[in-house]
């Protein structure tokens, strides 16, 4: 029995091959779609999905008029996989008209958040983190006493997490011991400003973020980080970072940051704003905020564009104190 089992098992796995139709080109992400190894049994090692924006190489479609493309997903395991031909564009004519020119691939078309900047109102965080070494040496001059400080910058779908990464170093980002981690390529430059609006990078923040978070951002380590450092400038130089400069130890509102962010970025920015809150004692303080983004970040200028292209969120708590630096 398990020699017949054994055979019709080679059997359904050589079927969809002959009906591949080989193609070339390469294929466009507009959704984040699952990238199966198997159609029929929808199995996915990994739990891989496409990111939108991002270009695949094409290898077949499972049949003439294809419902699935077959494409290279680089850091996958297997790294060819099939997708669902709405999950993007092609830039090849699948179905073999060859007399026909290929019109170019239109520009990916965004649906929903791609990316969530996550930022700490960072004496907040302390409060509630006091052991942290950050913490122990936070001052009322510091950057962070009137900043917002860089907690990540997150691709999106939610799991999209750890990309090509060795199960040593997500057992050690996943267990806390981020110091262990291998130490990030940045030059002085970049680790100088990292260092500054990041000072969780003292606890090694900034080697777990990259590993989790950014190795699926689709670039190497210098541009995540200058991509984030980037979009951190732009809301630090905003009426967003003056209205809790000029609040601190005082409670603000939710209306009041998503007013904010409208001023600052347009019509409509706060509502892809969520605040979030933690109590502590008898005080509601403010310690994060997480902001829906969309599309290439291009400068510190993108970030109007970035935030107007997400999704909707919900607004998360209410109301909060935006607190003071220093232990209370």
């Amino acid at each position: 029995m398990l020699r017949i089992a054994t055979i019709l098992a080679v059997l359904l796995l050589a079927v969809p091959a002959r009906a591949e139709v080989p193609l070339t080109g390469y294929f466009t992400a507009t959704k984040a779609c699952p990238a199966l190894q198997s159609i029929s049994r929808e199995t996915n090692p990994g739990n891989i999905t496409l990111r939108p924006g991002a270009a695949y190489d094409l290898i077949a479609g499972n049949k003439d008029r294809p419902t699935h493309l077959w494409i290279v997903i680089p850091g996958a395991q297997p790294d060819r996989r099939w997708v669902a031909v709405d999950c993007g564009t092609r830039s090849t004519d699948a179905e073999g008209r060859v007399d026909e020119p290929t019109p170019p691939a239109p520009p990916p078309t965004y649906r929903g958040t791609q990316y969530i900047l996550a930022v700490n109102w960072q004496p907040a965080f302390c409060e509630l983190s006091p052991r942290k070494t950050e913490c122990r040496n936070q001052k009322p001059n510091s950057f962070e006493a009137s900043n917002f400080t860089l907690h990540g910058l997150w691709p999106q779908p939610r799991g999209n997490e750890y990309c090509d990464v060795s199960a040593r170093d997500r057992f050690a980002s996943e267990d806390g011991r981020w110091r262990d981690l291998p130490q990030l390529d940045l030059n002085l430059a970049l680790r100088r400003d990292l260092d500054e609006v990041m000072p969780g990078s003292q606890s090694g923040l900034d080697r777990h973020e990259w590993t989790k978070h950014g190795t699926c951002y689709g670039t190497g380590v210098r541009q995540y980080y200058a991509d984030a450092l980037d979009l951190m400038l732009a809301l630090n130089t905003s009426d967003v970072a003056e209205l809790f400069a000029a609040n601190i130890g005082k409670r603000i509102t939710l209306s009041e940051v998503r007013a904010a962010f409208d001023s600052a970025f347009g019509p409509g920015a706060g509502e892809r704003v969520r605040m979030t809150c933690a109590e502590d004692g008898n005080r509601t303080l403010i310690t994060e905020l997480t902001i829906g983004l969309t599309g290439q970040v291009d400068g510190p200028d993108s970030l109007p564009r970035l935030i107007a292209a997400a999704s909707t969120t919900d607004g998360g708590c209410r109301s909060g104190q935006v607190d003071a630096v220093g232990l209370r």
